[in-house]
């Protein structure tokens, strides 16, 4: 066997498995994209909801003191109908 015959023999399969690394790294690069997409619209969300959740609680301190107002109007309307 000449130096040409050799050389074919030895460069399918570097050339196979250079291929097969390069498709990997690829892959794994392409994986990690879609896991940061995922993590940057899981953040998004959380934002979100972070907000209503928020906005939610404002508005329930402010029908917490809605509701003691009205408890004190209605122990003052008691206490008036008491001494009629």
């Amino acid at each position: 066997m000449n130096i040409f015959e050799w050389a074919s023999l030895l460069l399918a399969p570097i050339t196979g498995v250079a291929s097969w690394l390069a498709a990997t790294r690829l892959r794994q690069n392409r994986t990690i994209r879609e896991m940061q997409q995922t993590i940057l619209n899981l953040v998004e969300e959380n934002k979100r909801v972070y907000a209503e959740l928020t906005e939610a609680r404002r508005e329930i301190v402010g029908l917490s003191a809605q509701v003691a107002q009205l408890n004190l109007e209605n122990a003052e309307l008691k206490q008036m109908i008491e001494n009629l």
